[in-house]
């Protein structure tokens, strides 16, 4: 136990005392006993293998790894927008009828809470970021829907 133990608590204080910033490389070798050993310096005339270590001060990795989900979420939101569009378009042409109704509907929808609320918020769809209409924004998207909405009447 003692010949096992005693080399593992030394390579864990060569590691321990060793800064992080200045430890470029450290090697593992079996010695002739069988015992793992770890060290910055290699023993001439043994196998060695070069072990990675992690310096938190210069690895990137949160970052990456950050970078790397946020692309996959990026990715899995454009997907799910071509799907949408595409449904909208299949739906367009099987239900025309079914789709501008329930356009209509929304367009009714939108101009009363536009009208009657006194704040009206809107989500940016791309950063997610909210906003307040401003005063000239609220009255645009309601002259835009009283738009819409005279084509809904012609149309039906």
């Amino acid at each position: 136990m003692k010949k096992t133990l005693l080399p593992l608590i030394a390579a864990l204080a060569v590691l321990a005392a060793a800064p992080a910033a200045h430890a470029d490389k450290f090697y593992k070798w079996v010695d002739e006993d069988g015992v793992t050993h770890y060290g910055a310096t290699p023993p001439e005339n043994d196998d060695t293998e070069e072990v990675r270590t992690y310096n938190s001060a210069s690895s990137d990795q949160g970052q990456s790894i950050k970078r790397l989900q946020q692309s996959r979420e990026a990715a899995a939101a454009e997907r799910a927008a071509r799907e949408r569009e595409q449904e909208e378009a299949r739906r367009e042409k099987q239900e025309p009828d079914a789709v501008l109704k329930e356009r209509c509907e929304t367009y009714r929808n939108n101009l009363k809470l536009l009208q009657e609320r006194p704040v009206v918020r809107t989500r940016d769809p791309d950063t997610g970021e909210e906003t307040v209409l401003t005063a000239e924004e609220r009255q645009a998207r309601i002259d835009n829907i009283k738009t819409q909405l005279e084509k809904c009447k012609k149309l039906q």
